[in-house]
């Protein structure tokens, strides 16, 4: 199927975005790689800035459908929560240090404002999960969310780390033993607690 202009924006786009960062990236190259003008680029575009805010918010949207997805699923709460990293190192992986830089210390106020609503609407997603587990006792209602919270977020902090990648053969088993330590701790997995 044959890409819309503005489609041919959006790929190549976010392909140079997720390889060097979106400060560095201009809509000159942009435009070289999507073929097309500096004149298509603003009939659907006002400047650079909409273009990241627009496939941010894209994206989120994707992410936050995938993991309402995973959250109303039947699985067990073990796998919701190996299910939800798994996405979300997936999601990492395909993005440079460069971007992840500039996605947490945006230049543009209005990059900034459209990061802190993504992250509080994720944030209330969580704690949303997390509390309706704890309701349903598959998960220890005496935790601290925010401590909760907390340990997911080193989570994935660890992931970033080469020392930590290069244990393991693949990120799906990576993700499960992340899970199933921050889960059951180190203690043996028995047949009642083990997750499928």
């Amino acid at each position: 199927m044959k890409l819309t202009k503005k489609e041919q924006i959006e790929q190549k786009a976010k392909e140079l975005f997720w390889k060097h960062g979106f400060k560095k990236v201009t809509i000159d190259e942009i435009c070289k790689k999507a073929n097309v003008s500096r004149k298509t680029f603003y009939t659907f575009f006002e400047n650079k800035t909409a273009l990241v805010i627009y496939l941010m918010r894209k994206l989120t949207d994707e992410a936050f459908e995938e993991s309402r997805q995973i959250m109303e699923s039947d699985c067990s709460f073990a796998e919701k929560l190996e299910k939800s990293l798994q996405v979300k190192l997936q999601r990492n992986k395909e993005m440079s240090i460069e971007f992840v830089a500039d996605f947490y210390n945006p230049d543009a106020t209005e990059i900034l404002a459209c990061f802190q609503e993504i992250m509080k609407k994720s944030m209330a997603m969580l704690v949303d999960f997390l509390q309706k587990a704890q309701q349903k006792g598959e998960m220890n209602p005496e935790l601290n969310l925010n401590y909760v919270l907390w340990l997911l977020q080193k989570q994935v902090e660890f992931c970033s780390s080469p020392d930590l990648m290069h244990m393991f053969p693949d990120v799906d088993t990576l993700t499960k033993q992340l899970t199933q330590t921050l889960i059951y701790g180190i203690m043996p997995l028995n047949k009642t607690t083990e997750p499928r």
